[in-house]
C-alpha cells in the first residue's frame, strides 16, 4: 500500500494513532516517501520490527543502498559513525568504544549525572510555575554529556546549537544551515579531542584516544564521528525521553512514586518503565536487505530504504511482557541507554523531592511539540506547585 508522506508527518499528537493505523492495516509493510521525496518502505509490528533489527543480512551502512540513499550529507567524518556502519567495521569500533561505558565507569556516571540534577533542580523556582523544560531537561543532558565527553564547559552551549538543525524535520531543505552547522561541530570535536591530547583525563574522549584492541586503535576521524555520535544521541534524545518522564509521572503515577521514593530500587523499576513508555524515537535509523527479503507476505528488494515503526512495536500487544525497543536492538543497541535512564530517575527523584505536590498545566495535546517527524517530542513542559 503506497501512503506519500503520510508516516513521516511531524509535530501531532496524534502519532500513536497514526503508527497503530499503519500497524493494523494489512499486510503492516507499507510503501512511502520521506519529506524530501525520496522512496521508502515503512515496517509496523513488533515481531516484523524486532527482526529487522536483529537480522545479519539487513545492514544499517549506507554504502549498503541501491538506491541512492544519502539521508544528512555530513562531513565523511561525520558520517562514518556507528549508526552508519555494520559488519565488521560496525563490530571494530563499537568494541574499542563501548568500554567506556562499562561497568567500571558507572559510579563516575553517576556522580555526573547526580550533580548535575542536583544543581540544576536547586536553581528551580521554591513554588509557583515551574519550567521543567529549560530549567531541568533541556540543559541536564548537555552537561552530562558535555562533561562526560570532557568538552570545555563554556562551550556546551555551541555544541547544542550545532546538532539542533539533525532533529528538524525539515533540516534536508536548509542545506546552507545545516552544513554550516556540521562544519561547527566538526571544529568544536576536533579542538576538544586536540585538548585532550595534550591533558588527557577521567572523559570519554580520553578513554577513548587511549583506547586499545591488541594493536588496533581509533582513528582521529572515528574519535570525531563518536563524539558526534555520543552528542547527537545525548542531547535532544535523552531531553525528549526526561521531559515525558517527568510529564507521565506527575500526570498518571505521581501517588506511586512518592511511596517508592525512599525504595530507590523499586523506584528506579518504575522510572525505566516510563523511559520505555514515553518512547520519544517514532523510528529506528533506517536499514538496507543485503538480499531480497519478505515480511508478512511483502518482498522488499535488496538496498531499499527500510524504516522500522519503534512506535508500532510498543502498541503491539504482541510486545507485552517481551524486550523494550526504545533503545534498540542486537548489535546497534544504544550504548548510552544506561545514561538515559540514569538522567530520568535522577531528574525524576530530585523534582519530587523538592515539590511536595506537583500538577500539570492541562491536557498533553495542549503542548508545543519540537518540529520532527522522526520523534515525538515536547518542546515546553510546564508544572505547578
Amino acid at each position: 500500500m503506497t501512503l506519500g508522506s503520510l508516516p513521516f508527518t511531524a509535530s501531532t499528537h496524534e502519532i500513536d494513532a497514526l503508527h497503530e493505523r499503519l500497524r493494523t492495516r494489512a499486510p503492516g509493510v507499507h510503501r512511502a516517501e520521506l519529506p524530501d521525496g525520496s522512496p521508502v518502505w515503512v515496517i509496523t509490528g513488533y515481531d516484523a520490527v524486532t527482526m529487522l533489527l536483529t537480522d545479519p543480512n539487513v545492514s544499517a551502512a549506507k554504502a549498503d543502498s541501491t538506491m541512492g540513499f544519502r539521508g544528512n550529507k555530513l562531513p565523511p567524518a561525520l558520517d562514518a559513525n556507528l549508526l552508519n556502519l555494520d559488519g565488521e567495521a560496525h563490530r571494530r569500533l563499537r568494541s574499542l568504544a563501548a568500554e567506556a561505558f562499562g561497568p567500571r565507569h558507572h559510579r563516575f556516571h553517576e556522580e555526573i549525572v547526580w550533580t548535575a540534577v542536583t544543581e540544576l533542580v536547586a536553581d528551580l523556582p521554591a513554588a509557583g510555575r515551574i519550567d521543567l523544560m529549560t530549567g531541568l531537561c533541556e540543559p541536564l543532558p548537555v552537561r552530562v554529556t558535555g562533561t562526560l565527553l570532557g568538552l570545555p564547559q563554556e562551550q556546551l552551549g555551541a555544541f547544542r546549537e550545532a546538532s539542533a538543525p539533525l532533529f528538524r524535520s525539515d533540516a534536508s531543505h536548509e542545506a546552507d544551515a545545516l552544513r554550516k552547522s556540521m562544519t561547527t561541530l566538526w571544529g568544536l570535536i576536533s579542538e576538544a579531542i586536540a585538548g585532550k591530547r595534550r591533558e588527557p583525563g577521567q572523559d570519554l574522549l580520553s578513554t577513548w584516544i587511549a583506547a586499545r584492541d591488541g594493536q588496533d586503535r581509533l582513528t582521529e576521524d572515528e574519535l570525531v564521528s563518536l563524539a558526534f555520535l555520543t552528542i547527537i544521541g545525548g542531547f535532544e534524545n535523552t531531553i525528549s525521553s526526561t521531559s515525558f518522564v517527568l510529564d507521565e509521572l506527575v500526570r498518571h503515577h505521581q501517588a506511586r512514586a512518592r511511596e517508592l521514593l525512599d525504595r530507590p530500587t523499586e523506584f528506579t523499576t518504575l522510572i525505566r518503565q516510563l523511559v520505555g513508555t514515553a518512547t520519544p524515537m517514532n523510528y529506528a535509523v533506517r536499514r538496507f536487505p543485503l538480499a531480497d527479503i519478505e515480511i508478512n507476505g511483502v518482498v522488499i528488494p535488496h538496498g531499499h530504504t527500510v524504516y522500522a515503526s519503534l512506535r508500532s512495536a510498543h502498541l503491539d500487544p504482541a510486545g507485552h511482557g517481551r524486550p523494550n525497543l526504545t533503545f534498540g536492538r542486537g548489535r546497534h543497541y544504544c550504548l548510552g541507554a544506561p545514561l538515559a535512564h540514569l538522567q530520568a530517575d535522577h531528574a525524576a527523584r530530585a523534582v519530587l523531592s523538592k515539590y511536595p505536590h506537583l500538577h500539570v498545566t492541562g491536557p498533553r495535546e495542549t503542548y508545543r511539540l519540537r518540529e520532527s517527524w522522526m520523534t515525538y517530542a515536547l518542546a515546553e513542559l510546564t508544572l505547578t506547585t
